[in-house]
């Protein structure tokens, strides 16, 4: 007899148990149930154990636990990765939080010299448990639209082919993640991947002030032509021989104060200006621009020559068939906010991103 009870009692724990997840995973089976399939981009949440630090030039140390970092919306990205010597590391999809969704909550802390309360010069720094550190400017994960973030995956698997899966062997990365994996995946290999991230720094990469223009908001100011510091060499850059385009809709919508405009615009290539005028600067380079009153925008190498938002960088000569009132515009045509994009521009700093992490 008490074998019996035991078997019931058994089986009533087995039914409660699929019972009980049948119950959590509702979603999940209603989807199996309409679509006659197994859903592949399914809703996943962040682990426990998984935690963030954002520090640096910020009213306050942000410190995000595994709780926390679960309110924030999440995507699904796939990967074709290939390593910085061009090898084949594989297929994957992930699941992770973008992290413009966790920036745009942080409080930079201005310098007393800041006049406009911008983060534009701003570098962001994640480092990982090792210590391993890749850099971005604030406006290319801030001010940029959302066809490929750089997002911080806690969720990876393998993509396999249809065809045979078992017998596939191109994946590098068998298992999952147990910390953070920066992902980058609109750049072209991944060098800018990172793992077991564990902080984000905010900084302002320094320069020598008295070369460049000074902070003088409001100032009616003008420039058409761009001096170049590299180093210790000051250079005057030319527009001959650059590439030209015309962009016949740029919308112009600002962080602050919104939609400004549509505009017809032609100018030069960005990268094509740089390549003229500074040979052998690229994907390792920083650059920062500077206006004719003192605004100034970061921008790394690996966003202007390694992205397709650095193909429609331009330096803007004409808007609606007339030369700029407040002379020649840097614009990302691709950015979300047009932040970035400065009026007057006179000089830009070369930076070397050896130089700059060597600092961090």
């Amino acid at each position: 007899m008490k074998k019996k009870y035991v078997v019931i009692y058994l089986s009533a724990l087995v039914f409660a148990v699929f019972i009980t997840y049948r119950t959590a995973h509702h979603d999940y089976y209603s989807a199996i149930t309409v679509t006659g399939a197994t859903p592949l981009a399914v809703a996943k949440t962040v682990p426990s154990g998984f935690s963030l630090q954002v520090d640096g030039m910020v009213k306050k140390t942000y410190r995000f636990s595994s709780s926390s970092l679960r309110a924030f919306a999440t995507t699904r990205i796939r990967t074709r990765e290939i390593s910085p010597e061009g090898e084949f590391l594989g297929t994957y999809s992930y699941v992770g939080i973008p992290a413009f969704n966790i920036l745009e909550g942080i409080a930079p802390a201005y310098p007393e010299t800041s006049v406009w309360g911008t983060p534009t010069d701003f570098l962001v720094t994640f480092t990982s448990r090792s210590g391993e550190k890749v850099c971005f400017s604030y406006g290319e994960l801030l001010m940029v639209d959302d066809d490929a973030p750089p997002t911080l995956a806690f969720f990876r698997e393998g993509l396999l082919p249809s065809s045979d899966p078992e017998a596939y062997t191109l994946n590098v990365h068998k298992e999952g993640l147990d910390g953070f994996r920066l992902i980058v995946s609109g750049e072209g290999d991944t060098s800018r991947y990172l793992d077991r991230v564990e902080s984000i720094t905010f900084s302002i990469p320094q320069v020598r002030d008295d070369l460049v223009p000074p902070r003088r908001k409001g100032q009616s100011c003008s420039s058409n032509s761009i001096v170049a510091l590299r180093g210790p060499d000051v250079l005057t850059t030319s527009f001959q021989g650059v590439e030209r385009r015309r962009v016949e809709r740029w919308v112009r919508v600002g962080h602050g104060k919104g939609y400004k405009g549509t505009a017809s615009v032609a100018g030069c290539s960005l990268r094509s200006f740089l390549e003229s005028n500074l040979p052998g600067c690229g994907l390792e380079d920083y650059f920062l621009f500077v206006s004719c009153d003192g605004y100034r925008c970061l921008f790394s190498g690996r966003e202007i020559f390694g992205t397709e938002n650095g193909e429609n960088m331009l330096i803007i000569t004409e808007m609606d068939g007339q030369a700029p009132g407040g002379g020649n515009i840097l614009a990302c045509l691709n950015d979300y906010f047009i932040d970035r994009s400065i009026w007057g521009v006179t000089h830009v700093v070369v930076l070397s991103g050896e130089e700059l992490t060597a600092r961090l």
